[in-house]
């Protein structure tokens, strides 16, 4: 059985992209039948007891995420991936984010890591081109590493523009969602509807991710605000996750003075995050590159078009593939004007054949978004890579 080691330094319990992703990798392989093992920090915490339920082997260090930037932190990171490369004497090393990759640059150097493996989401790339130490240390890594996949055609084109990555080494694989989005069953509409204190005749657009600037909220709210007062108070913005309670603030100021309907929930379970999809009308997140972080693909979009919601996005990154603009959604020029963002809002909010028709859409899209079918894509590949013909 050929072992397959992943390096990451998100992973849950921690939530986000990269942790999606790493978890996402290790559920496809271990179901492909490959010994799998990951090597994950432990955010200063126990987390026996989720590691214990999962099917494959979860090795942590102590520790959480890792700026890149952090020559020290790298430094015992690069120590501890050698030590987990030593003990498991894996087929294929795989890294997963930015400090994964410049660890395993390193150890390629002393020959601990002849053939190794780049997952690249989007965000890093930013950080590779814009500061020193990461540019400097990745300038021949890309060159050297046998296998490349990226998330998404705009990522891979990212890559090759700015890294003289060869075409040969590199190729697009979509990540997958977790299976519950495909297959939970629907709950009922008005359940968190009557928790949030909405009725059924409220069009309820919503935004699941970090509760940060480059996720566009402020741009919906500008949208909403120029919408004539019958129509805007029909709408009601629900805002699904964490982040600085001044941006929180902010928000809460801009959509009372707009006379704009809004409510930020927080993070929410699993289960009230599914009924939060069920209860949406439509799915709404304008993202925007920002100078440290780029929208590799979206998956939320993906999750929110398994539950049957058209979406709303903006040209940027890789949301183009994943929001088929006027089939499973719309999708705004890169710097959408007010106007612009006002007048998707009001097609989807007065158009329910069309809302209907782009769910049904969606949600088949979204059917080929596994992880077994990602991790056979992307192991295959570097499989082809190794010389050898693996089982899938």
């Amino acid at each position: 059985m050929e072992k397959i080691l992943i390096l990451t330094h998100e992973y849950p319990p921690f939530q986000g992209g990269i942790a999606t992703v790493a978890h996402g990798l290790a559920a496809g392989a271990a179901g492909l039948g490959y010994e799998t093992h990951v090597l994950a920090p432990d955010y200063h915490g126990d987390t026996t007891d989720w590691d214990r339920v999962q099917p494959w082997r979860i090795a942590r260090f102590p520790g959480a995420t890792c700026s890149v930037l952090s020559l020290d932190k790298l430094t015992k990171f690069t120590a501890t991936c050698r030590r987990e490369i030593k003990l498991r004497r894996p087929d294929i090393v795989h890294a997963v984010d930015a400090p994964s990759q410049m660890a395993l640059t390193a150890l390629s150097k002393v020959r601990m890591a002849r053939r190794y493996f780049f997952t690249v989401i989007g965000s890093e790339l930013l950080r590779y081109r814009n500061d020193l130490m990461p540019r400097l240390w990745m300038r021949n890594a890309f060159r050297r590493v046998t296998g490349v996949a990226a998330i998404s055609c705009r990522v891979l084109d990212y890559l090759v523009a700015n890294f003289n990555v060869p075409r040969d080494r590199a190729f697009v694989s979509y990540p997958g969602i977790h299976p519950r989005w495909l297959e939970a069953t629907a709950t009922d509409r008005m359940t968190a509807r009557q928790r949030w204190g909405l009725g059924g005749d409220d069009i309820v657009l919503l935004t699941v991710g970090r509760r940060v600037p480059d996720k566009g909220h402020r741009r919906v709210i500008e949208g909403l605000a120029t919408l004539p007062a019958p129509l805007r108070q029909r709408l009601v913005y629900v805002v699904v996750g964490s982040g600085p309670e001044d941006y929180a603030r902010a928000l809460g100021d801009m959509a009372t003075s707009a006379a704009v309907r809004l409510q930020l929930l927080g993070r929410i379970s699993d289960e009230e995050l599914t009924e939060a999809y069920d209860a949406a009308d439509v799915f709404v997140m304008l993202s925007e590159e920002s100078p440290k972080r780029l929208e590799g693909l979206g998956l939320v979009y993906i999750e929110a078009a398994a539950r049957g919601l058209p979406s709303i996005g903006r040209d940027t990154g890789g949301v183009t593939e994943a929001v088929l603009d006027g089939k499973t959604g719309i999708v705004l020029p890169g710097q959408p004007t007010a106007e612009q963002v006002a007048s998707a809002l009001t097609t989807m909010a007065e158009d329910r054949e069309l809302r209907d028709a782009m769910g049904e859409r969606a949600k088949e899209f979204a059917a080929a978004f596994t992880w077994r079918r990602h991790a056979a894509e992307v192991y295959q590949r570097f499989a082809s890579a190794l010389g050898e013909r693996y089982g899938g």
